[in-house]
């Protein structure tokens, strides 16, 4: 038996930095990664990496990229203008309450800069700080590049089509300006789809000119909600900052006051002045009002993105050859969403809990529509060594990591044979036009990306 003496020369050899040396860890086992702050912040805040399920991204052995499309939402952003009064109100009101002196976690209010120094930068894309999401965007077109260069035919002109919302162009134009070097590495040309009804369904913003689209729809559904979080925080809140009369309300917008001024300064001292148990429960709150504005949890998502997903499909169907190699689209976060549900990634899952937090969840709005979310589809041509041909599969990464299309994963890397993607897809899209009681006189299909070189699409954004 080891006495206590000798079990304490145990524990002192094993914390011994000599001893550490001898048995490396090669993977840490105290991993805080769900810590992340970004990883709650509802759509709010920057991009961040999705969990993913360890699938790697790299091209599976004896595979191909033989076409890429990418479907992405605009950069990291300034608030809207609504929200940006919200905030500074907030601050303002901490700031003025009279107490003798401003203690615990919301001390540092007592002379805070509102981050939003100029009004006129409401809604547009950053460009400052460690998140700016120009600066994201142009790094993702670099790295793009580098995965798709063999894609790239100098020779021609490849389109990059955006929404017309002056951020979303900025975006669009960012990642162009990294992918093709501000046009010294090949041509492109911005195509902008104005964010107008008349658009009908062939547009990236296809719900403005969807009659039976209800932008209200949630609301009925989330009055029902029943979290606790924000009553709990500030209980804490106010407890440990006496006098500045935090409210359940509050607590909600200093969350929204993390995220943005996390967009646009790189750093925010209402992050660490909250909790994260009640970032947890934000998080969750905007997974509730995703999921049932423009998720799962209302039917008419899945008419709006089908558009996409159908489109996307058709173009697998079609091939290098026939169709092209790169497509490239920009628009916002609900649209990406739609997109997504259409997919069905997301159609295991039962309804999401208005009365508690459904830990088990994978449908996470900060892991789909962060700040610069965006959805990859490749097409893969892979050699099979049995009948000595090339078979065709698809893959869809979303946020940096593979997510598999549930039911079909037969091929390499859990990819979705071609055939049977098709099948999916073709088998579930709803007529828009239809479903959405479309103006006769709006286009009715999406046909931009086959008719962008003849129509005469224009090519800077709405507010020009």
């Amino acid at each position: 038996m080891i006495s206590a003496f000798g079990f304490l020369s145990i524990l002192l050899a094993l914390g011994n930095p000599a001893f550490s040396k001898l048995s490396p860890k090669e993977y840490d086992q105290h991993s805080k990664d769900q810590s992340n702050v970004l990883r709650y912040l509802g759509g709010t805040g920057p991009f961040v990496e999705a969990t993913g399920y360890g699938i790697p991204t790299d091209v599976p052995f004896e595979c191909s990229i033989d076409q890429a499309h990418l479907f992405m939402r605009h950069g990291e952003r300034y608030p809207t203008k609504g929200t940006g009064k919200s905030l500074e109100e907030l601050l303002t009101r901490l700031q003025n309450a009279t107490v003798d002196a401003h203690i615990g976690p919301l001390a540092f209010v007592d002379d805070y800069d509102f981050f939003v120094h100029n009004t006129s930068w409401y809604e547009h894309e950053t460009y400052t700080g460690a998140y700016a999401g120009s600066a994201n965007a142009f790094k993702l077109g670099s790295l793009l590049r580098l995965r798709y260069n063999h894609l790239v035919n100098t020779s021609t002109i490849t389109p990059v089509f955006t929404a017309g919302q002056e951020r979303v162009y900025n975006t669009a134009k960012a990642f162009g300006q990294g992918f093709f070097f501000g046009g010294q590495a090949g041509e492109y040309k911005m195509v902008v789809l104005p964010e107008t009804a008349t658009q009908g369904a062939n547009s990236l913003t296809n719900t403005e000119a969807c009659v039976n689209f209800d932008g209200l729809y949630s609301d009925s559904i989330l009055e029902n909600v029943t979290l606790s979080y924000k009553e709990i925080e500030a209980a804490r809140l106010n407890k440990l900052s006496p006098g500045l009369n935090i409210t359940a309300d509050d607590v909600y917008t200093m969350a929204g006051y993390c995220g943005f001024e996390l967009d646009v300064a790189g750093t925010s001292k209402f992050c660490d002045a909250l909790s994260m148990e009640s970032l947890i429960g934000f998080g969750y709150d905007k997974d509730l009002s995703y999921y049932y504005s423009n998720g799962p949890g209302y039917n008419m998502s899945y008419v709006s993105g089908g558009v996409y997903a159908n489109a996307t499909a058709t173009l697998l169907k079609q091939g290098p050859e026939s169709a092209g190699t790169l497509f490239f689209s920009f628009s916002h976060d609900n649209d990406l969403l739609r997109y997504v549900t259409a997919l069905g990634l997301y159609d295991h899952e039962e309804e999401l809990s208005l009365d508690e937090i459904e830990f088990r969840r994978s449908f996470k709005s900060s892991e789909i529509v962060p700040m610069g979310g965006r959805l990859i589809t490749e097409r893969l041509s892979c050699y099979n060594t049995t009948s000595q041909k090339n078979d065709v599969y698809v893959r869809l990464i979303l946020n940096d990591q593979i997510v598999p299309v549930p039911d079909c994963i037969s091929g390499p890397s859990y990819s979705c044979p071609l055939e049977e993607f098709v099948d999916l897809i073709e088998g579930s899209v709803i007529d828009y036009p239809a479903a959405c009681n479309l103006n006769s006189s709006y286009p009715q299909a999406l046909t931009f990306y086959w008719d962008w070189k003849t129509n005469d699409y224009p090519t800077l954004p709405d507010s020009t």
